[in-house]
């Protein structure tokens, strides 16, 4: 028994559809009009907690590394004033290399931490997911991330992962808008 193209279909949506693509005319009722999230949405119309979390974790390792990486090219330019070229690049590309992943693991921890706070004041609520928990736990991320830093670090950390959390929201908001 032969298997058709709409056998296929059941497995793979796009199948057979390159045949009807030109590289001059698209014809948009060959696509699919669906969601297109990794996941189904749930059934409050929001991302699921993995994918919020995958995402959010990503975007802010890939911030630090940008930021990270930016902060040794101007730490490799300063340290290399009145050196050759090849002493002054090699300067700038150990810079690099060592601020790039530092600030990029320490943010993505720091993100990975707050979605899992995040999800367990949701859970802890009965699925209540609100501006409380976010600010609250971008407090108690803050507190754990500053934990060894004694009263004064922790006080600062957590008054720093409220106003990060605030940012981080405010962002969210208008970005998901």
């Amino acid at each position: 028994m032969m298997a058709t193209d709409s056998d296929f279909r059941a497995i793979n949506p796009y199948a057979g559809v390159a045949k009807k693509l030109s590289p001059y005319r698209i014809d948009p009722s060959i696509l699919r009009e669906e969601s297109e999230y990794i996941l189904p949405i749930g059934s409050d119309g929001t991302r699921s907690w993995g994918e919020r979390l995958l995402w959010s974790t990503g975007s802010c390792y890939l911030s630090g590394l940008s930021i990270g990486t930016s902060w040794g090219v101007l730490e490799g330019i300063r340290r290399s004033g009145g050196m050759s070229a090849k002493l002054r690049a090699n300067s700038v590309l150990n810079s690099m290399g060592r601020r790039g992943p530092l600030v990029a693991n320490n943010l993505g921890v720091v993100m990975l931490l707050y979605r899992l706070i995040d999800t367990t004041a949701i859970k802890a609520r009965s699925g209540k997911d609100d501006l409380y928990n976010q600010l609250g736990s971008g407090v108690l991320t803050g507190v754990a991330f500053k934990c060894t830093a004694g009263p004064r670090g922790i006080a600062v950390g957590g008054g720093l992962g409220l106003v990060l959390a605030a940012t981080f929201v405010f962002a969210s908001q208008q970005y998901f808008k």
